[in-house]
């Protein structure tokens, strides 16, 4: 039987799928104007996490230095014993809850523990930074439909590796090219970006802003700006003053982009035509990645392609935007108020100084003590508190849990999710049972809240689907018949040059910060890119023996220095780790990539040695900034 249903990874591709219940096959929903017939291989094999023989498929409850496999009944007694004695002080509750599991329905727990008065967390290890700088400029977070880059004449790409992160933008880019798009992309290098680029200018990691006001400073030089454009900011004398301050040569030292170089993107820009601008979703991974997200918002606004056909610039949209809340509808817990917030990318540390302490966590959608930095930190202090983890297969977190319940995973659970890149809200349905044991999440958190002492009483599955669905006024009987519904924003953002903010004007950024000085210690700068088999921490763990591999330049300082008959250690201030060195072409000599989301326990996991470090806006996660050596030991 053939079953539509879609993909709940986080990936802003959201793709519809078409499952072939029988043969175990998955394929990309034709019908579907987004995913036009075809998915990602990460999707595409998703029949081997659900039938893997290291899945959890029953609860485990610790006994000693183990585990034991109990019953639902008696792993649900004990959690909520451990929950009614921690509730008479909320602070010594955690939540824990990650977008390793998205949608409607995903968002049970984190309603669950608000009506408990839990602590939560804040801050991002993702795109919260580029987000908050793209509200900071256009007052909301839109950007063009992702169809619209077939009307460019140019794209400028500023980092986004659509042959790993998006293979239907790719595909959107490579039609573009065949019609006479021409595509720049600006990047650290070592990644796929030239499989679809015309030129590629290498540039130094985390440097983007500096390389956007030198294109600023061109445009100011040359006088080519549209007056209509600049009326409808806010702030353009501020940002004028700031960059008629600045050296042209300087800006391009700073960022270890050739002058001609930048030349030529300011040429892109200034040229006749309209220039779609995609930003990657790294650029906000260093200390100053909300800057450079601003300023290349800023070149857009400036040379005039913002808010017409074929430009716009593109970084993300919120994939709830289309969803609504469903929250009210649920019976018991107390009246909201302000929570208890523990800083995510410092959770080890924040636990460790918790006052009053946490006694009871609970961790879902979230291999956290892998995701964070310093995540040995974070095991560590998860050893005092009762932990609760919903996981499928024994990762770095699943290992310090008191309690593992298992969860249904996609295909075996129904819910609906939006796109973080386009507009279509897709109905995820179940096209499989559960495997063994496992339930959907929501159902242990209506389980677990009708347990309490003081019930907390969810409705059920199909009452907060259709709640939530009523924001965008998306039917769910034709969601149901169909599989996906689009929901209507405008094909080009900010077309009048209205904009977000109150006064509808736009907002230039009026600050530009010094890079951190290279540490003479740590000359180098790690980059954890994401994987193209596997989506951040979900890789097979017969994937991960042996040493991992980091890739550099044959131009690297350490290059020449390493011994091969010697073994390799990736070296931080946080502590060391042994890795296989290969080299790739045209990658940043001071640059080392691995692939994100190796697990610790099997030495592969990099935020082990990756210090906490906090971005310029939003309280986002430096990972980028993390400076190493290579050295023989």
């Amino acid at each position: 039987m053939k079953i539509t249903t879609a993909c709940t990874m986080d990936c802003g591709d959201a793709c519809s799928l078409v499952v072939d219940t029988e043969k175990k096959t998955v394929r990309g929903n034709p019908k579907h104007p987004f995913t036009k017939g075809f998915c990602c291989k990460k999707g595409g094999r998703y029949f081997e996490r659900i039938g893997s023989e290291d899945r959890i498929t029953e609860p485990l409850v610790r006994r000693g230095s183990g585990f034991e496999p109990v019953s639902w009944d008696e792993a649900m007694a004990l959690v909520a014993d451990k929950l009614d004695a921690a509730r008479s002080v909320p602070e010594s509750i955690l939540h824990i809850h990650g977008h390793g599991y998205r949608g409607i329905l995903g968002k049970a727990s984190t309603v669950f523990f608000e009506k408990l008065g839990a602590s939560t967390h804040y801050g991002c290890l993702c795109d919260d930074t580029g987000i908050e700088a793209c509200i900071r400029d256009f007052g909301v977070l839109n950007h063009n439909d992702p169809e619209d880059i077939l009307n460019a004449d140019r794209v400028v790409n500023w980092g986004r590796d659509m042959t790993r992160c998006s293979i239907h933008q790719l595909a959107l880019v490579q039609k573009a090219r065949k019609n006479g798009t021409e595509v720049l992309t600006i990047s650290p290098g070592g990644d796929g970006t030239p499989e679809f680029s015309d030129v590629n200018v290498m540039i130094r990691p985390g440097t983007d802003r500096f390389l956007a006001a030198a294109v600023l400073k061109l445009f100011l030089e040359a006088g080519d700006l549209n007056p209509w454009v600049l009326t409808r900011t806010a702030n353009w004398p501020a940002l004028r003053g700031l960059v008629d301050g600045l050296k042209f040569r300087d800006l391009c030292a700073a960022c270890e982009v050739p002058a001609r170089d930048a030349e030529m993107v300011y040429e892109w820009y200034a040229d006749r035509g309209a220039v779609a601008t995609v930003m990657g979703w790294g650029l906000q991974r260093h200390v100053y990645g909300g800057e450079n997200v601003r300023f290349i918002n800023a070149v857009a606004m400036v040379s005039g392609q913002i808010g017409i056909r074929g430009g716009g610039s593109y970084f993300n949209i919120s994939s709830g935007r289309n969803l609504g809340d469903w929250s009210h509808l649920v019976e018991g817990g107390v009246p909201a108020g302000e929570r208890r917030r523990l800083l995510l990318q410092d959770l080890g540390a924040e636990l460790a100084k918790a006052d009053p302490p946490v006694d009871f966590v609970w961790i879902d959608g979230h291999n956290v003590v892998n995701q964070i930095p310093d995540g040995l930190a974070l095991a560590d202090a998860l050893a005092a508190p009762f932990v609760v983890a919903v996981e499928a297969v024994m990762n770095d977190t699943a290992m310090r849990a008191d309690v593992i319940l298992p969860p249904a995973l996609m295909f075996e659970r129904e819910d609906v999710l939006g796109s973080f890149v386009h507009n279509y809200v897709n109905r995820c349905a179940e096209v499989v049972p559960p495997r063994g044991n496992a339930r959907h999440d929501f159902d242990i958190m209506a389980e677990l809240g009708a347990r309490l002492r003081r019930p907390v009483r969810f409705p059920d599955r199909e009452r907060c689907l259709r709640e939530g669905l009523k924001a965008a006024n998306i039917s769910w009987d034709e969601l149901e018949e169909n599989g996906f519904a689009r929901v209507n924003h405008p094909v080009v953002a900010f077309e009048d040059l209205v904009f977000g903010h109150l006064d509808g004007l736009y907002r230039f950024p009026e600050a530009l910060h010094p890079e951190p000085p290279r540490d003479p210690d740590y000359p180098l700068q790690l980059l954890t890119l994401v994987r193209g088999e596997s989506l951040h921490s979900q890789i097979p763990e017969q994937n991960m023996r042996g040493v991992p591999t980091v890739w550099i330049s044959k131009q690297n300082p350490a290059f020449g220095g390493l011994n091969p008959a010697m073994d390799v250690y990736l070296t931080t201030d946080l502590g060391a780790m042994q890795v296989r060195v290969e080299t790739v072409e045209d990658l940043h000599p001071r640059t080392v990539i691995m692939r994100r989301g190796g697990w610790m326990k099997y030495g592969h996991g990099a935020n082990a040695i990756i210090a906490p470090s906090v971005t310029d806006m939003a309280h986002g996660t430096a990972y980028y900034s993390q400076s190493c050596r290579l050295e023989n030991r």
